[in-house]
């Protein structure tokens, strides 16, 4: 059963980067050194060797290997694969013509070379007796008459399938039946509407609980959980991709990411610096995705209403609020990444970033009507990312069209953001007009946030003029605070796990507190209180090594509201804003 789920993955990468992204690693687990690959290479011509590596063959001898390798609409060897131009063929005689010399290992130059043509397909019979006499006269006899020595060996699907399967399947994936039903699962139903990815998380929590410690495990066991990660989300991105909607991809991948981290943290190894090279490859599977999603979708959505859906019907109502807030939380978080120099190539210039932000936010005013209490993640990622890049004017208009609407949604229909965040009690209330009573609408994080940005921003009087109206509603406005280490194991005697560790490992709740907001009646008196409170401050592991950004996604993820310290550490840097 694992064989043949293992082959019909590898027979469905219909690109030839996909086995070009997925061969490394299996090779990195079988032991090979690997001095090129086609992304160390790119736009360079290769002469047969998209991979070139060295290790020790079958039988014992340590060797050079030039891997070539076949996909896509190649990856059966065919009359036609083999002797077009820049077929096999061809492909196989450059391999043995080109020199590939590496001076920075003297060794290299001196080992014996082995070819290996790797497809994800069979060799056609209409052209086997055509293949074997040429790689008879051209490796088999080759060195014969004093020349270099040319081994070959063919890895096609069969081959490619035993492998995978006993190098990369072996430890933590399809070795048991819960995790056989798991991933197939996960492969069928990725793509289907409504899909809550619950196996996908399911597999990840097993494949943890599988590895157990850091320290417990061997080198060998170690590899194997990271690139086991690397080849789910790869599989996942690769199914979304091939069906031309990556967006399930982009809402489930980020588990994986989080759940890693937060083992990272739990075994505390954030600061080794081969681990932190494995978990940037990991999330650099997510940065691919996202790259593809925005360049595709990011000029329509910074068109007027470019985010509404003209099939949504009714729905629309709530469906476009809700679309235009998670787009944003993710684009947001896309540019945040992306600004760590070091890590990944920055492929837009801050301005363009900021402007195409600043077009979404112009074009899709629903976006300005939040309809749920955490719909706050968003709007700070949105107003910090502003305000950070100088952009007080466009934070200022953003706030003010916030409180705007949600002071309209009330008067006209006495409707408040859903402080429970249920989207069914929501859509109930907007298209029928029906209130449930779960739907909670007396007390508000949501609105305690934007208070406190009116504060950061000196918007003096639009302080007063909310402040009437939320006085008017004796609504109660809070933040959330979450417990520090110290108030963890006080406050939950049973607790194991840091602060930081909750943070990526669920959403929190109880791990915190509501901290009461009073709107004084002086603006000055109400920013002084606002931005001289230390209520939480915490030193995060994840910053101390230039990952900050993720704690974004695990906001934007779990839905835990942003922490004060979120948007009153901008204070610092712009004090501008304080009015005296």
């Amino acid at each position: 059963m694992k064989n043949i789920i293992v082959r019909e993955y590898l027979q469905s990468l219909t690109e030839k980067n996909e086995l070009d992204y997925l061969f490394p690693i299996l090779l990195e687990v079988m032991n090979f050194q690997i001095i090129s690959t086609p992304k160390l290479t790119i736009g360079l011509p290769q002469y047969g060797k998209d991979i070139v590596a060295t290790g020790t063959d079958k039988d014992g001898i340590k060797k050079r290997f030039y891997f070539e390798v076949k996909g896509g609409q190649d990856k059966d060897v065919t009359p036609s694969s083999f002797t077009k131009d820049d077929g096999i063929r061809m492909s196989l005689l450059e391999a043995k013509d080109k020199k590939f010399n590496d001076s920075s290992n003297p060794e290299f130059n001196n080992l014996p070379i082995k070819i290996i043509l790797v497809h994800n397909g069979i060799l056609n019979a209409s052209v086997k007796d055509t293949f074997d006499d040429f790689i008879e006269r051209e490796f088999t006899n080759s060195g014969k008459s004093g020349g270099t020595v040319y081994e070959f060996e063919r890895w096609g699907i069969f081959e490619l399938t035993a492998l995978f399967s006993d190098y990369l399947f072996s430890e933590y994936l399809l070795t048991d039946d819960e995790t056989v039903r798991l991933f197939k699962k996960v492969l069928v139903l990725i793509d289907t509407p409504k899909n809550n990815f619950s196996d996908y998380y399911q597999l990840i929590n097993l494949i943890f609980d599988k590895a157990g410690k850091y320290e417990s495990l061997s080198k060998r066991k170690r590899l194997l959980l990271f690139e086991t990660l690397n080849i789910i989300s790869y599989i996942i991105y690769s199914y979304c991709k091939e069906s031309d909607n990556l967006e399930n991809a982009k809402k489930c991948l980020p588990y994986s990411i989080l759940k890693f981290w937060e083992w990272i943290l739990e075994n505390k190894i954030e600061s080794d610096k081969k681990v932190l090279q494995h978990f940037q490859k990991h999330h650099n599977i997510y940065m691919k995705l996202l790259d593809e999603y925005f360049t595709k979708t990011i000029q329509v959505a910074a068109l007027e209403n470019g985010l509404w859906s003209p099939n949504g019907g009714r729905y629309e109502q709530v469906g476009y609020p809700i679309r235009t807030m998670e787009y944003l939380s993710y684009l947001v978080y896309f540019f945040e990444a992306l600004g760590f120099q070091g890590i990944y190539d920055e492929s837009l210039e801050s301005q363009i970033k900021i402007d195409y932000l600043i077009a979404i936010l112009n074009g899709n005013i629903q976006g300005t009507r939040p309809l749920l209490d955490n719909h706050s993640i968003p709007i700070c990622l949105v107003l910090n990312y502003l305000i950070k890049n100088n952009r007080e004017d466009d934070a200022k208009a953003f706030l003010g069209n916030l409180l705007g609407s949600i002071q309209v949604a009330y008067e006209a229909h006495k409707r408040l953001p859903d402080g429970a965040n249920n989207l069914e009690n929501v859509i109930q209330y907007v298209i029928k007009r029906e209130k449930s009573i779960s739907y909670v609408d007396s007390t508000s994080h949501l609105i305690g946030i934007l208070f406190e940005y009116l504060a950061l921003l000196g918007m003096k009087n639009e302080y007063y003029h909310y402040r009437d109206f939320v006085n008017n509603l004796k609504l109660d406005i809070a933040v959330f605070i979450p417990f520090d280490d110290e108030k963890l194991s006080t406050y939950l005697p049973n607790n194991t796990k840091s602060h930081e560790a909750h943070l990526f490992g669920h959403e929190i709740r109880k791990e915190g507190y509501q901290s009461h907001i009073i709107l004084n009646d002086d603006f000055a008196m109400f920013q002084n209180r606002v931005f001289s409170s230390d209520e939480f401050t915490y030193k995060y592991r994840t910053d101390n090594v230039n990952l900050g950004y993720l704690k974004y996604l695990a906001h934007i993820f779990y839905k835990t509201p942003l922490f004060p310290n979120t948007w009153r550490c901008l204070n610092n840097s712009n004090r501008i804003f304080i009015i005296k």
